[in-house]
């Protein structure tokens, strides 16, 4: 089913012109999606027009000194640390900062308390209005009493104030005010080169008016150093990207060919790189798609300093995407997204990345969704081809919860040969299919009760596979290695599951199946799942560094026989 919605509220709130929101839809679903569906039903948005606050709270403390918090913007978390919106302060009373610009830089709706409770348990407990919006946590910047700490500044209309350290001589220094959001734009063109540049200094964005893609969780501003549409055989190599204040590079509509090679990106306030495509609803058979992109032994470092759902790459409504060979670490959320499933054929290989998700949560290091169908080729159809995830290194620390996220509808990702340290393995849920996680090794977080392979109900002859897998759970006897739906349904067959080998103390692999606790073998009896699979007793360190230096070397390697059998 195509969900997709605009006009009214939507169009007040985000720019609605290029693309029109799956999340105003009224038919939008998967995680959470019962939140933005009554919303999008009601006509109005989930989205905070103000913030009022106790009188007798260390928050009131503070704002009772404020003599005028007109210019100060707002910067909160959704409750479930999806992303960050954005608010400037129009009017401030006594207890309420009531809110002007802003609000349209994540894709959905806050939760109230009588929907989403769990998100804040204790503040809604003790809240006494039930429609009260939960936050996450916020802080405030641009307010003229705040202004306590050294380089700290304030600005107003035709105005700039800061505070200096005392080494500075206020006769002989020299600021840099950027005055543009875009410093090359590339529209229309072909055969273009450019190389060994330094970007800088760009303007920051995130107040104004963003626009959301297609059905993942983002919202997106059309503003970068260098903006490319409409254009062919670009390419963008050994040039350095730095302390810019929106986007780095941004590929527009119908873009073929372009290639980002061996840059730097650090100090960036929104993503280092990204592609967005257009088609007209559900037909993007034209082709105004950014394809054929190629992404590669780029760094990318400390990114996302304003806007917090950001990616070291992210798409939408793009294919045929190779990133490889690229270092991806320190960022706030996931290196790369996959926005939906459109066209898919790409390839992310060879890719080094660690410290993503460092602010945010319920993510993986890769994210994918792939919630609404779109026809992209006029031979295939609604059928997108694969998209590989191979031979890539992957710490999945902080808030990463996978190596590869594949969120709600994801399907036809094929993972196959990676290490996955310090995350869950495979993970599949609403409504996803015809994936292939193999030939990984994956080495889980011993302190949170990670898991091997979490796996929901999909659709009969479009099952996942899961096969050939090496999983190390360094817990205590007792943890499960997975979560399998429906074990004995017509929509799990025997056969998905097979040839994986499980190590954990005690060698204990129980499975959690229809909701009830099974050891390898009853799953193996039972269910006839997990054929020529074994659970070990836990390897020693050295032999687990032995494994993870084995699979490296193999990723400079031809695929092994068994692989071809898949």
């Amino acid at each position: 089913m195509y969900s997709s919605g605009h006009d009214g509220v939507c169009s007040d709130m985000w720019d609605t012109s290029y693309s029109s929101s799956y999340w105003c839809g009224n038919a939008s679903s998967g995680g959470w999606a019962e939140v933005d569906n009554e919303f999008a039903k009601s006509g109005r948005l989930g989205i905070p027009v103000g913030l009022t606050y106790k009188v007798d709270s260390l928050f009131a403390d503070r704002a009772k000194h404020w003599n005028n918090a007109t210019s100060a913007v707002i910067h909160a978390w959704h409750s479930q640390s999806w992303f960050t919106n954005m608010f400037e302060v129009k009017r401030h009373t006594n207890s309420t900062l009531f809110f002007g610009r802003g609000g349209s830089q994540g894709g959905r709706s806050w939760c109230r308390c009588d929907q989403c409770s769990y998100a804040a348990k204790d503040w809604c407990k003790n809240n006494t209005d039930p429609k009260a919006l939960i936050s996450g946590t916020f802080y405030v910047e641009n307010v003229l009493e705040e202004l306590d700490s050294p380089q700290e500044f304030y600005s107003s209309a035709g105005s700039l104030e800061i505070l200096l350290n005392a080494t500075y001589d206020p006769y002989n220094i020299s600021f840099i005010v950027p005055r543009l959001s875009t410093l090359i734009e590339i529209r229309g063109t072909t055969n273009i080169v450019i190389s060994k540049v330094g970007f800088r200094d760009t303007k920051q964005t995130y107040l104004d008016k963003y626009g959301v893609p297609s059905g993942g969780d983002w919202a997106l501003n059309k503003q970068a150093a260098i903006v490319i549409e409409d254009s062919s055989f670009i390419t963008v190599k050994h040039s350095q990207f730095k302390r810019l204040d929106s986007n780095g590079i941004l590929l527009m509509k119908r873009c073929r060919n372009v290639t980002l090679k061996g840059n730097e990106f650090s100090w960036i306030g929104e993503s280092a790189m990204a592609a967005w495509g257009e088609t007209n609803e559900w037909d993007g058979q034209a082709g105004n798609q950014p394809r054929g992109t190629v992404v590669k032994h780029n760094i990318v470092r400390e990114i996302g300093i304003y806007e917090k759902q950001s990616s070291a790459w992210f798409q939408a409504k793009s294919c045929q995407t190779t990133i490889t060979g690229n270092l991806f670490f320190n960022m706030p959320r996931a290196a790369i997204n996959f926005n939906d499933g459109f066209g898919g054929g790409n390839i992310v290989s060879n890719n080094f990345i660690f410290n993503t998700c460092r602010e945010s949560g319920d993510h993986g290091a890769i994210n994918s969704w792939d919630r609404q169908p779109f026809i992209w080729d006029s031979i295939l159809g609604f059928n997108p081809q694969p998209t590989f995830i191979t031979n890539n290194f992957i710490f999945a620390g902080y808030g990463a919860s996978q190596g590869v996220d594949n969120d709600d509808g994801s399907s036809f990702y094929h993972i196959i040969n990676n290490v996955f340290y310090d995350a869950d393995g495979f993970k599949m849920d609403y409504g996803g299919h015809d994936s292939l996680f193999a030939d990984n090794l994956i080495i889980t977080r011993p302190y949170d009760g990670q898991n091997c392979v979490n796996m929901a109900a999909f659709y009969p002859k479009h099952q996942h596979r899961y096969m050939f897998n090496t999983c190390i759970m360094p817990v205590s006897v007792g943890q499960k290695v997975g979560h399998l739906s429906y074990c004995n349904g017509n929509n799990q067959k025997p056969g998905i599951l097979r040839n994986n080998s499980y190590f954990s103390k005690g060698a204990n692999a129980s499975f959690e199946c229809n909701g009830q606790l099974d050891t390898l073998l009853q799953v193996q009896e039972k269910f006839h799942l997990e054929s020529g699979s074994m659970s070990n007793e836990l390897p020693s360190d050295d032999i687990i560094f032995d494994w993870i230096h084995s699979k490296v070397q193999s990723f400079h390697q031809q695929p092994t026989k068994r692989m071809e059998i898949m």
